[in-house]
């Protein structure tokens, strides 16, 4: 976040008679940058792979029949990507093949 943030480390210099001895740069990862991360990666792994809700709410016996979902809607940029894919699928390696969508004015 620091680095986000505009941060730049500071390097402090050590000289004996005139010559640079040592360097030390500021440490990037102090420990409020560590604690971030740590809770960030303990948030995540609390999450669930498949709908990305906590894992206590999804998972909890008391919830089941209680979510709600809504009729599917069309991504129509996915179905011209299907669309070219299945043309191309006598192509040499078609899997290798990436196409680009883009929306027609």
């Amino acid at each position: 976040m620091k680095r986000f943030r505009g941060w730049e480390p500071v390097t402090t210099y050590t000289h004996e008679g005139g010559r640079v001895v040592s360097s030390r740069p500021e440490p990037e990862w102090d420990e409020r940058e560590q604690d971030l991360m740590l809770a960030l990666a303990e948030y995540e792994a609390g999450l669930c792979p498949k709908c990305g809700r906590p894992l206590s709410v999804c998972t909890d016996p008391a919830n089941e029949f209680k979510f709600r979902t809504s009729d599917p809607v069309r991504c129509h940029a996915t179905t011209s990507q299907s669309v070219a894919t299945n043309k191309a699928k006598d192509a040499r390696m078609p899997e290798a093949l990436m196409f680009h969508t883009e929306l027609k004015d």
